[in-house]
């Protein structure tokens, strides 16, 4: 049986607008299959400017501070981390 092409999780949500600039998809794909999120920084940080590194850091320990608010609301089914 061929894998399937479904997406693991929601990627990079609320961020798909910077992967017209950054190439992020990939970080966003690897932490939704289990990735942990140190990964996830390390992944970002290289594959975007270093004047974006504060904002990026900021906004992937928003991700973490609020991850159980977005489990709690977020449709049955999906992938969990």
């Amino acid at each position: 049986m061929a894998a399937s092409i479904e997406p693991v999780g929601d990627g990079c949500s609320g961020f798909q607008w910077l992967e017209w600039a950054y190439p992020i998809r990939g970080c966003c794909d690897v932490h939704d299959l289990g990735g942990s999120d140190g990964v996830l920084l390390d992944c970002l940080m290289a594959n975007t400017p270093e004047w974006t590194w504060p904002v990026v850091a900021l906004c992937v320990a928003v991700m973490i501070l609020f991850r159980p608010i977005y489990r709690l609301f977020k449709p049955k089914g999906t992938a969990q981390h």
